[in-house]
């Protein structure tokens, strides 16, 4: 059992890291199409790279959620 909290711990750490680096993508892009003038950057940022981000964080959620439930012998 504490093999299985400490996988799920690792894929945490994994899946909120993507997320947060992510998330600095897709703003540092936005910026850098609004710093331009150029649209089709902001919006394609979005198309790009958020999908991924947003699944990221969905799975950082699903194992934070997961890791609530181990027991305190284990945290």
């Amino acid at each position: 059992m504490k093999a299985l909290f400490t996988f799920i711990q690792v894929l945490f750490f994994i899946f909120l890291a993507l997320f947060l680096i992510g998330g600095v993508a897709i703003v540092a892009t936005q910026a850098l199409g609004v710093i331009t003038l150029n649209g089709a950057i902001v919006t394609g940022v979005k198309a790009w790279l958020a999908p991924a981000t947003f699944t990221c964080a969905t799975l950082c959620a699903v194992c934070a959620f997961i890791l609530n439930y181990a027991p305190r012998s284990l945290r």
